[in-house]
């Protein structure tokens, strides 16, 4: 007879020392993945360094151009490349954000690909994440996914020399090649 394992929670992970990885939890199991490579650094500064001024300017909130703790509830907890939280949103930036980020930018690389196009589609999806944009830096592409009546819809997958559509960040004027 198997042993049921404990389904891991925020808790059960929160004084880990620092891995210089990634620690998640999905459905209670931990997730943990690899130091980013520099391309993918690469992709989250420039994105960092474009989307930060124009929060900023317009005080929407806040812009986080590095992993934050994100739990979306008691089993699942997740640490986004770069994220937006709306303004009056989040009440302390000293401790990890509970809920549903208004925009979530995950960069894709070989060893994450398949966790952040299906399962953290799917869990941004259903834990209400508004926004949810993939980053391929080797196909060079910038694809936007919008949350509308609980599903996420496509807004398009834009390349070097198009603008990138977003609701939650109206306004904003990026063009992919500025990021790769």
């Amino acid at each position: 007879m198997g042993v049921a394992a404990k389904k891991l929670t925020w808790e059960d992970i929160k004084d880990w020392p620092e891995h210089h990885g990634r620690t998640e939890i999905v459905d209670g199991h931990l997730v943990m993945s690899p130091v980013a490579s520099p391309d993918h650094q690469w992709a989250c500064s420039n994105l960092g360094a474009l989307v930060l001024p124009f929060v900023r300017e317009r005080d929407l909130g806040y812009f986080f151009s590095s992993p934050i703790h994100v739990i979306l509830d008691e089993h699942v907890h997740y640490e986004p490349d770069l994220s937006f939280v709306a303004k009056g949103r989040m009440a302390d930036r000293r401790a990890p954000f509970r809920g549903a980020p208004d925009l979530v930018i995950e960069v894709l690389s070989p060893s994450n690909r398949e966790h952040d196009t299906i399962t953290k589609f799917r869990d941004y999806e259903r834990y209400g994440v508004r926004e949810y944009w993939l980053v391929d830096v080797d196909a060079r592409w910038i694809e936007v996914w919008f949350l509308e009546a609980a599903k996420y819809r496509s807004l398009g997958r834009f390349a070097p020399g198009q603008r990138v559509v977003t609701r939650v960040l109206n306004g904003l004027d990026l063009d992919p090649a500025q990021v790769f």
